[in-house]
């Protein structure tokens, strides 16, 4: 990358001084090294991958004829460039979001857990000879909203520090040596995030095997076997939704997989859909549980939403693909 700056300096050396001079010279560079990352990526050798950049932007009166519109490429609509340290600050902030947004979910999901705990442990006072009062009852119902209450303040107030860095629609521009490191960074993720995401769904098929063994051990009527059906789906999505918003982190700023310029305007209408769907999911789980106390089988309403959501969104992308061969 080094030929390429030395390149710019070199071309720049004949261009007058200009209050734009500063931002033409880096927006010359940004294109170039943004050229080199895609020849590079598609396997050009260094030299291959430089001499492409440079034929491709190579010509300084692209970026300085007066009569040329100019806007430095963190201006450009629909792109941003980030410097290594605003790089660094916001994976900082992806990973402080992705232990809220995890965090959030487990403590919604453990709410009606700790109720049932709290219902089991009073019923089983009651049956030793002790006395469950409607205080009690109503004491067990205490942990329940301070879960959920807890978890919802978290959705909060890391959702308002996401929307502070308004990358929501753009796609990120890196230079080189960000960019390789990142690439490195996500490379060595990768087999963390498989792990993960195995513990999870080992969890997530365990969790009503362990509310069949507590029904033959402990009895029908208990209410344990709802406690450990629901931990253990709560550390499966906790893993599922740790891990993976960290692979979308990297993702973003690489501009690859589902953040691909390709799959930008997919991926638009994909999240508008998921931004509805799952929220009422979460309502009508809410509400199934507090109106009509069903805990128990509430829960089915996620698995169900998000294989018919998975469905949506895969035939809306087969279809925009086939949309833009044609």
């Amino acid at each position: 990358m080094d030929t390429i700056s030395n390149y710019v300096d070199s071309v720049f050396a004949t261009v007058p001084e200009s209050p734009e001079r500063a931002a033409q010279k880096q927006a010359m560079v940004t294109k170039m090294q943004v050229k080199y990352q895609q020849l590079s990526s598609e396997g050009k050798t260094e030299h291959e991958a430089t001499s492409g950049a440079i034929a491709a932007y190579g010509n300084v009166d692209d970026f300085t004829v007066p009569d040329i519109p100019f806007a430095p490429a963190e201006h450009l609509q629909n792109e941003v460039y980030l410097t290594p340290e605003e790089v660094d600050e916001y994976i900082d902030h992806r990973h402080h979001f992705a232990w809220a947004m995890a965090t959030g979910v487990f403590l919604c999901i453990m709410g009606p857990a700790s109720l049932f705990l709290g219902q089991y442990l009073a019923g089983y006072r009651d049956g030793q000879g002790g006395r469950t009062s409607d205080l009690m009852e109503m004491l067990t119902r205490v942990p329940l909203f301070i879960f959920v209450a807890a978890g919802v303040a978290l959705f909060i107030l890391y959702g308002m520090k996401e929307q502070q860095f308004e990358l929501e629609e753009k796609r990120v521009q890196l230079d080189a040596t960000t960019y390789a490191r990142l690439k490195a960074d996500h490379k060595a993720f990768r087999p963390r995030l498989a792990v993960a995401v195995a513990i999870g769904v080992a969890l997530c098929i365990l969790a009503p095997v362990s509310m069949l063994l507590s029904v033959v051990l402990l009895g029908e009527e208990n209410g344990l076997s709802l406690v450990f059906l629901l931990s253990f789906i709560a550390i499966g999505v906790f893993l599922f939704i740790f891990y993976d918003i960290q692979d979308e982190t990297y993702e973003k700023l690489l501009s690859i997989g589902e953040f691909a310029k390709d799959k930008a305007e997919k991926n638009k209408v994909v999240g508008i859909v998921a931004g509805v769907v799952f929220p009422l999911a979460a309502a009508v789980y809410l509400i199934a549980g507090f109106v009509y106390y069903a805990w128990a089988s509430a829960w089915i309403i996620f698995p169900i939403v998000g294989i018919l959501f998975g469905i949506f969104a895969t035939v809306y992308n087969g279809y925009m693909d086939l949309k833009k061969k044609k």
